[in-house]
């Protein structure tokens, strides 16, 4: 059965004997550290009666399906769940490090409800405090965002100020290697050879017992073909020499993938069809022919067409033209941040460019806050006029009447340069690399690259690492406050 808080008395607000109330945990307004900053956003969330219960309701939503709170033992509090889960994106640690605060730091454990004083408590295995803050889901994430924007917009706005924001995306990597049409079919036999080995053994079918010998030996014709190049010499008949050997050792390297994907139909044919084992074997299918077509044929492959991880299937090969890096890969995901710092909004967006979402996510704003004032862009969202001859500015300023400061890619007309050159829009425009700052920040707290498996925690990493940001905005907001306060009583 789970608490909302460990250690309380049932029904009660008050903990039991040694442990201290959240409230009086007390930081050093001084420290620039992340952490004290997000632990005093936390605190700040539970002092705050209306922000605490709201809290606490999406947190319960978080029980696991079909098991009972009522019987076996006592889970980890939600209130814990959520702590340890802000603090993993944004102090940016691994499930070691989170571990070892839990389990030691001295305000990370009164924030949990687990301060003692006598004695020293038992160390959380690492597979469950893996296990435990896994619970939480993309949409738990948002809901506690939104939360956390409504509290902190109590607390710096003014009652009639409307919001003024900023919209950029960025580049969110996946957990992937460089993908060439060689290592993935080597990703592509490996995990076949491996999973039809597990199969085997459950049920005495015979063939796998050699595994390891079978990937070696792709393994090893895999480097060696990594290793050749083609000829750099002028000489019309070198390079085809050289060309000729390169394709022999491609040619052999391809039959001893055919030759695995040959054995594991057959074992299909034993065992029945296999859905993980049928839909990778249909992935290195496609990279066969790819690779015949590309080094043989001399075709070129189309962007949609290729696959550029096996693992994490959507990933999209990304070039955004910054100086230094030719390509990254991941998603984009696109914020939208209000003049406070806080981000009201999120989109990962899958197989689409920045023009695609600029009014879907002005739209979700404005919806949410309909005090919202003005937007602005870069060029990057710029449309051209449809066949009605509206585009994305024209769209968000007449169907949402919000001020869009969107810049026109390319040649100006005298009324489109006129409208850039007024002193809103030109004051607009310098406000706007402000969210590049904000976007650094999500990097540097968790969303440079994901390091969880699979596309459903990978948009819930991104969910987490906006909520964790915002509780973060929070407590350096208060902190500043504190601060100050501080400096005014020594003056």
């Amino acid at each position: 059965m789970r608490k909302l808080i460990e250690n309380q008395i049932e029904g009660q607000e008050t903990p039991r004997f040694g442990v201290t109330l959240i409230e009086d945990i007390e930081f050093d307004p001084r420290s620039r550290d992340e952490l004290t900053k997000t632990l005093r956003g936390l605190q700040a969330l539970y002092m705050n009666k209306e922000a605490y219960s709201e809290i606490n309701k999406i947190l319960e939503l978080m029980q696991p399906k079909g098991k009972s709170t009522e019987i076996g033992r006592r889970g980890m509090s939600f209130w814990t769940i959520f702590v340890l889960g802000t603090l993993r994106l944004s102090c940016n640690i691994d499930y070691d490090r989170l571990k070892e605060l839990y389990d030691y730091h001295n305000l990370v454990r009164q924030m949990c409800g687990l301060d003692i004083v006598f004695g020293v408590a038992n160390p959380i295995p690492l597979q469950t405090l893996h296990d435990n803050v896994g619970l939480f889901t993309e949409e738990t994430a948002i809901e506690i965002s939104n939360v956390v924007v409504n509290y902190g917009h109590r607390i710096v706005k003014k009652k009639e100020e409307r919001l003024d924001v900023r919209c950029d995306s960025f580049a969110f990597l996946s957990n992937v290697h460089f993908p060439t049409d060689f290592n993935l079919l080597l990703d592509v036999s490996r995990v076949l050879i491996n999973e039809c080995q597990k199969i085997a053994n459950t049920t005495s079918i015979l063939g796998w017992r050699e595994h390891k010998s079978q990937f070696l030996k792709i393994k090893r014709e895999y480097n060696s073909l990594s290793k050749m190049r083609y000829s750099n010499s002028k000489s019309d008949k070198k390079i085809l020499e050289r060309k000729t050997v390169i394709h022999a050792r491609i040619r052999y390297y391809l039959s001893l993938v055919k030759k695995i994907f040959t054995k594991v139909i057959k074992f299909q044919q034993e065992i029945g069809l296999h859905a993980f084992i049928n839909d990778t074997l249909n992935k290195g299918n496609i990279l066969i022919h790819q690779v015949e077509r590309r080094v043989f044929k001399e075709e070129k492959i189309q962007q949609e067409d290729k696959i550029y991880s096996i693992f994490e299937p959507y990933t999209e090969w990304i070039c955004k033209g910054k100086a230094g890096v030719r390509q990254e890969l991941g998603v984009k995901v696109c914020i939208v941040e209000d003049q406070f710092g806080f981000i009201l909004t999120h989109r990962v967006m899958q197989k689409e460019q920045d023009k695609d979402i600029a009014f879907p996510i002005i739209q979700e704003v404005k919806n949410k806050f309909p005090n919202l004032n003005s937007v602005s862009f870069d060029k990057g969202f710029h449309s051209k006029n449809d066949n009605n001859g509206e585009n994305n500015r024209t769209r968000i300023e007449t169907l949402l009447n919000v001020k869009a400061f969107l810049p026109k890619k390319g040649k100006k007309n005298k009324v489109e340069a006129a409208r850039e050159s007024t002193e809103e829009f030109v004051k607009s425009r310098k406000q706007h690399p402000a969210v590049e700052s904000g976007i650094n920040a999500l990097e540097s707290h968790g969303l440079d690259r994901c390091p969880d498996r699979g596309e459903v925690h990978y948009k819930r990493y991104v969910a987490m690492g906006i909520m964790a940001a915002n509780i973060h905005k929070l407590g350096a907001i208060l902190v500043k406050k504190e601060l100050a306060k501080l400096v005014k009583q020594a003056a």
